[in-house]
């Protein structure tokens, strides 16, 4: 947790983003959080990520018995 890893985005829904994230080697299914997207308030997903766009992602939290992590976009510049 507290790493900047890489993330691809697999999926664009109301509340946030999936992505596929690689953390130490291993590729977990991950959530951004609407509120975890941008600093500004996020109306829309899609005005500021894509599927397929690769990027980084701050880890905040990892579930290794299910293979799913939360993440941050609006944490990597900070």
């Amino acid at each position: 947790m507290g790493k900047i890893v890489n993330i691809t985005i697999t999926k664009i829904v109301d509340f946030g983003a999936f992505c596929d994230a690689e953390i130490d080697g291993k590729i977990y299914k991950g959530l951004i959080h609407i509120s975890e997207i941008a600093d500004a308030y996020v109306t829309n997903v899609s005005d500021f990520v894509t599927v397929g766009q690769q990027m980084d992602g701050y880890v905040i939290s990892v579930d290794d018995s299910k293979d799913q992590a939360k993440l941050s976009l609006k944490r990597v510049s900070k």
